[in-house]
């Protein structure tokens, strides 16, 4: 399936899904062929954009144009072998690859669509190439709006919306890819990145447990503002490594306050985002701050967004702790459900993001080293890995893929996960050479 633009759409399209609910639309099918300009009239005042089964529309060029490109890519040479590329850049070794990433990401997605044993992969890649553009978009509205703040000015809170509403329709169509670009996008700018992870990982429970609508972008917008008071703590704080003095744990659990104060001088706020980003570092047990609140008295989405908060430090490197893996961070999770955090909540967000998500680094009995490309959701710990380096933690040139649910590789298993910058990988190292 393909996503367009409901400028583009057309009669004649089979139109398979929108980016809002079909319960707006007073059609008895979910899923048909447009036949009236009436019809298109209405999804352009209803969504954004909309997925489109070629294959099932009507007009032999839509199923054509598809065939063609697929043939296209078929006929493209999967594997790449470092004599080829150093001949091509007429050098040799490591060094003379000079790929920059969006080549590098263009190879990746070419392969992607070329595994025809695999429709999982290529409709990853399809939502990878419509959702990228638009996720560095809100990167860089997330990136204004930060600098607008510490500067005291407006900021397009409209431009957010817009953002976050294209996400939570990406994770409703193929959670996958926007979770893999997580994984290959860093600012290296912790503020920032952790604002993104938080968002998006917010609107990916917020999607499973059945938000929808204005209550679930209310919920992004939280994830980003929740910690924009600690641009006015002093970095040397938020840098120390050592442990904390009672005067400077105060300072660090100011920033609440100063989250809520920014955010009351803002226009266009919602009030339930105040009261989520109020809530964010409550604990079930009471343990939290700043008001020591207990249990239900934490509203719900204040629960969803210190259980994020807290999953997505574990993830990323810290002056005072490094890094741990994804089933690492699940483990401390589940040793504090009934104790910092809702149980129930725990339960479901485990279950929404799988043991291995997508582009999780994980070691396997052989010694090699792979990226999960597609979980496996009957057996969880069989998923479909890249293999990325060797048994001697050497680079592996070109794309090799191992499905663990195939019997051929029934002796091979996931020894661990790892975080996300073992062995010296780094994002870019995913889309390989």
């Amino acid at each position: 399936m393909d996503i367009i633009s409901v400028a583009d759409l057309k009669i004649g399209m089979f139109v398979a899904e929108p980016d809002c609910s079909w319960i707006e639309f007073p059609f008895a099918l979910q899923g048909f062929v447009i036949s009236k300009p009436e019809q298109v009239d209405l999804f352009q005042t209803k969504c954004r954009f909309v997925y489109i089964d070629r294959s099932r529309s009507l007009a032999g060029h839509f199923a054509e144009e598809i065939r063609t490109k697929d043939a296209a890519l078929k006929a493209t040479p999967f594997y790449t072998s470092q004599a080829e590329i150093d001949d091509k850049n007429g050098k040799s070794g490591i060094t003379g690859m000079t790929f920059d990433s969006s080549q590098r990401r263009r190879r990746f997605l070419d392969f992607l669509h070329r595994q025809d044993s695999s429709e999982g992969a290529r409709e990853l890649s399809r939502e990878l190439e419509y959702i990228e553009p638009r996720y560095d978009e809100l990167l860089r509205s997330l990136q204004q709006t930060f600098k607008s703040i510490s500067a005291e000015h407006a900021i397009d809170i409209h431009s957010l919306r817009e953002g976050l509403r294209d996400m939570s329709g990406s994770l409703k169509r193929n959670p996958d890819a926007l979770m893999w670009l997580l994984r290959l996008k860093h600012s290296d700018q912790y503020s920032f990145d952790h604002a993104m992870d938080v968002a998006v990982n917010l609107l990916l429970l917020g999607t499973h447990i059945g938000w929808r609508g204005e209550r679930l972008i209310g919920l992004g917008l939280a994830g980003i503002f929740q910690d924009v008071g600690k641009i006015q703590l002093p970095a040397e704080v938020l840098a120390k490594t050592g442990a904390l003095s009672a005067d400077e744990q105060a300072l660090i659990r100011s920033h609440v306050a100063s989250s809520l104060e920014i955010l009351y001088s803002l226009t266009g706020i919602p009030g339930e985002v105040l009261l989520t980003v109020s809530r964010h570092h409550e604990r079930w047990d009471g343990s939290g701050y700043p008001q020591a609140l207990k249990y239900e008295k934490i509203c719900l989405a204040g629960q969803m967004a210190g259980l994020i908060d807290s999953f997505c430090a574990m993830l990323k490197n810290k002056p005072y702790r490094t890094a741990i893996s994804y089933q690492q961070a699940q483990e401390e999770l589940f040793n504090l459900r009934d104790k910092k955090f809702n149980p129930v909540l725990i339960e479901q967000f485990v279950q929404c993001i799988g043991l291995y998500p997508i582009g999780t680094l994980v070691e396997l009995n052989t010694g090699e080293v792979a990226a999960v490309i597609q979980q496996n959701r009957v057996k969880r710990a069989r998923p479909r890995v890249l293999l990325m380096l060797d048994a001697n933690k050497e680079r592996m040139m070109g794309y090799r893929v191992l499905d663990l649910r195939d019997p051929e590789h029934k002796k091979i298993s996931v020894l661990k996960a790892l975080p996300n910058d073992a062995y010296g990988l780094i994002p870019n190292d995913y889309y390989l050479g």
